[in-house]
């Protein structure tokens, strides 16, 4: 289903261009969907109001710049959300704190995290918070998969 953050996670492996993708789904055309043979890892960088109720908690944080260490023009593995952008900088702009979703890939759990957790390190956002345990299950959780046909 096209969710969030499931949605970003899948682009981050998609190799054909999202707009023929959807293009080609919706005229209900036969096509191949080229992919990356890789693991793909998905984190949710948000803000208090993601996990509050209090609206007052989301004019703090409203127009707050979302800022990078390392220059990534063309943000790769970086999708907005609830973001705008005002003068070439992006800032914080509705009210549900959930600002990016930060994807990466790799030939292993292992390589997709790293680089997923190297593209958060890079943002610079005040109070900004993200799970640092997605993909460690993995290597427990993979037999599992295995046994019931998944994999």
């Amino acid at each position: 289903r096209f969710g969030y953050p499931t949605i970003n996670i899948q682009m981050e492996g998609i190799l054909t261009p999202l707009g023929e993708f959807l293009y080609r789904l919706a005229n209900k055309e036969k096509f191949e969907l080229r992919t990356k043979k890789e693991f793909q890892i998905g984190v949710v960088v948000a803000l208090t109001p993601y996990i509050s109720s209090f609206p007052q908690d989301m004019a703090t944080y409203h127009n707050l710049s979302v800022l990078f260490r390392r220059p990534n023009p063309n943000l790769e593995g970086i999708h907005l959300g609830d973001v705008k952008l005002i003068d070439n900088q992006l800032r914080v702009a509705g009210g549900s704190g959930y600002i990016l979703i930060v994807t990466g890939s790799g030939q292993t759990v292992e390589e997709a995290r790293r680089q997923t957790y190297n593209r958060v390190e890079n943002i610079r956002l005040q109070n900004m918070f993200y799970r640092v345990d997605i993909g460690t299950r993995w290597y427990q959780e993979r037999d599992k998969l295995q046994t019931w046909g998944y994999l």
